[in-house]
């Protein structure tokens, strides 16, 4: 009997200090800001160099599927400015597109467009541009980087349980001249896991404060450590501001992910190496 005793002591105080451990985490983070939280987000996963080749898949509202392979590069190239290269393999009708983006620290992006049809050159996007949906995507050119946390208010709203899991909710709000000037979106929501920090859902109102869109990830797997990564993601797209109305859907699959420098080589974010077609298979 003494043996079941101390195994049952065992267990009480086991599930007491578990208890205990959410208890404090909730008390910690309840005087937590939006500010800090996606502080925190940003820390755990952003990094400094990364590579995915994807599948994407676009639906129209008959059903109809278009699939798409396609390459993404990022590389920081100083303290939270990062240039990216997004590059599409397949079908043959968009071989070769890319969009290359150059963050700026005090200014506004620098994008350009390389449509193999037009030569060897590339095609700078005007300012108002990153609001654009990427070629027939549901991603908008400013979807297809991360943000600026400094150029954002972000605001804390009621946590809310989704699947079961608690989450933040903080709803991000353009806070630049720069940012206001070229995105497409009032705010958007953000919904955020407490236990690992990741984002699974976002909804983007448009400037109206209508709701546009919402991605939601899927298959979330550990990296290592506290990063962690959605296999699958799905953007949404509705009309009227309609959840229930669904006008087209853009699925993205990852199927290969580096975070190597070696794979995000820094000649790739250079506008010679672009035009020069080299960044086609």
């Amino acid at each position: 009997m003494q043996g079941t005793d101390k195994l049952i002591s065992f267990i009480v105080v086991v599930v007491i200090g578990c208890f205990l451990s959410v208890n404090l985490n909730a008390t910690e983070y309840s005087s937590w800001t939006g500010k800090q939280i996606i502080d925190e987000a940003t820390k755990r996963h952003k990094k400094p160099y990364e590579y995915e080749e994807q599948f994407m898949t676009l639906i129209d509202s008959k059903g109809n599927e278009e699939l798409r392979e396609v390459r993404r590069y990022s590389r920081e190239v100083g303290d939270e400015i990062y240039r990216y290269l997004f590059v599409f393999d397949s079908p043959a009708g968009v071989k070769g597109v890319a969009l290359l983006t150059w963050q700026n620290e005090d200014a506004d992006d620098d994008q350009w467009v390389y449509l193999p049809a037009m030569g060897r050159k590339l095609k700078r996007q005007a300012k108002g541009s990153k609001r654009n949906y990427f070629m027939g995507t549901d991603f908008a050119n400013e979807d297809l980087t991360s943000e600026d946390n400094s150029k954002f208010r972000y605001e804390r709203s009621d946590d809310i349980e989704l699947d079961g899991i608690p989450h933040f909710v903080v709803r991000a709000f353009p806070d630049s001249k720069d940012v206001k000037k070229s995105t497409g979106y009032k705010f958007r929501d953000l919904f955020i896991r407490k236990d690992i920090f990741f984002t699974t859902i976002t909804d983007y109102y448009n400037r109206r404060g209508l709701l546009l869109k919402t991605q939601k990830t899927s298959e979330i797997f550990q990296v290592e450590g506290e990063l962690y990564r959605a296999k699958s993601a799905l953007m949404l797209r509705f009309e009227g501001g309609e959840r229930e109305s669904v006008v087209h859907q853009t699925k993205v699959v990852s199927e290969i992910r580096s975070f190597e420098e070696k794979d995000v080589p820094e000649k790739v974010f250079e506008q010679r190496f672009v035009k020069s077609g080299r960044h086609m298979k």
